[in-house]
């Protein structure tokens, strides 16, 4: 079953995340029904997937863990269409360092342990340097506390000030954790869309040529770009978004084009990111959706993630961002790097069924005039 952008979703074996039974809920229980008989703590980690760690936690807790509503040891043996409850997180978990922040939020979905927000571009993901009221974190915290429910923010991965698009932010920490290990087997992957300059890498291959064989192979290279545009000018953005639904996943990578560069912080200016053999490894997929004469668009993936990756990969390649002018991108009507977490496609964290979350295209990449 795959669950797409819905606010109020429900779903079947005892988990209910409708907003209705959210509201005042400041208490998150896992309940399951026995199927096969067994200790407590072996159906915990043979149904539900619980280690052994999170269910060491749980039964310390007040009611932490309950066979048929009452508190019960992990050690007690179960019989099928037995309940347990194990209690995921309590009222005194929450993020009340955070200050509020009362802009609206665009939410795409939400339930019990998962919310995932639109980001507008302008906006920080979390308090840091000299962002600490007007964050995406502070915006979540305020909304939380305005349904009366404690929670901790945690947001799973980040994006940049000037990026928008996808956040999501789990609710309590088992979950955060079983997300992470999603993110490390590659089954939670957020498909990032970017309108970059043509790559110039024929014209770079023509430098150390004489000028005659120069100006042919510049020519041969204008010509095929000219054909190819012939072919198909751009084709709007309902199509771009089709065919960003159409790519799926990248188990399929040979389709892809992989970036494979190091990066580290710029030693000479703090805001920037640069490629060297002894930086941090990053690796980016990249799949053009449609080549025009001066711009393209591309769907990406991450592999890692860095600070700055996708905008500096694509650099790297000659093609950078439009409107980043940090790393060389043509300037545009956008004033910010052309870069939207379109979608998000991941497993919910203790029902195992599949969510394809996507956030629109914004109005400022929708009227950029491209060629």
């Amino acid at each position: 079953m795959i669950i797409t952008n819905s606010v109020a979703g429900c779903s079947k074996n005892m988990y209910t995340p409708c907003r209705r039974q959210m509201r005042n809920e400041s208490r998150r229980v896992w309940s399951l029904q026995v199927e096969e008989g067994g200790t407590v703590q072996e159906v915990l980690r043979r149904q539900a997937g619980f280690t052994k760690k999170e269910i060491s936690r749980a039964k310390f807790l007040p009611d932490g863990i309950r066979k048929n509503g009452i508190r019960c040891r992990v050690t007690e043996k179960t019989l099928p269409g037995d309940i347990i409850e194990i209690l995921l997180e309590t009222e005194t978990r929450c993020s009340g360092h955070l200050t509020a922040n009362t802009e609206v939020l665009d939410i795409l979905y939400e339930d019990q342990d998962l919310l995932a927000v639109n980001k507008p571009a302008g906006v920080v993901t979390h308090p840091q340097g000299g962002h600490y009221e007007d964050t995406l974190a502070n915006q979540v915290s305020a909304y939380y506390a305005s349904r009366q429910e404690s929670h901790t923010v945690r947001p799973i991965g980040r994006l940049d000030k000037d990026t928008s698009g996808i956040v999501l932010f789990a609710k309590n920490q088992i979950a955060a954790a079983r997300l992470q290990k999603q993110r490390e087997r590659r089954e939670f992957r957020k498909t990032y869309l970017a309108v970059t300059q043509l790559p110039q890498n024929r014209k770079d291959d023509a430098r150390n040529i004489d000028q005659e064989k120069k100006r042919e192979i510049e020519k041969e290279y204008e010509k095929e770009i000219m054909e190819k545009n012939e072919a198909e000018k751009f084709p709007g953005w309902n199509e771009i978004t089709r065919r960003l639904e159409d790519l799926g996943t990248t188990s399929d990578t040979d389709a892809w084009t992989l970036i494979d560069t190091p990066m580290s912080p710029d030693p000479e200016n703090h805001l920037r990111m640069i490629s060297t053999p002894l930086g941090k490894p990053a690796r980016t997929l990249y799949k053009p959706l449609w080549t025009g004469k001066v711009t393209q668009c591309l769907a990406l993936h991450l592999e890692t993630g860095r600070t700055h990756q996708i905008r500096l990969h694509m650099a790297t390649q000659t093609c950078p961002l439009l409107g980043d002018p940090l790393y060389g991108g043509p300037q545009t009507q956008l004033h910010r790097a052309a870069l939207h977490a379109y979608q998000v496609t991941l497993r919910q964290p203790y029902t195992g069924e599949k969510l394809h979350l996507t956030a629109p295209i914004p109005e400022d990449l929708r009227n950029l005039s491209l060629e």
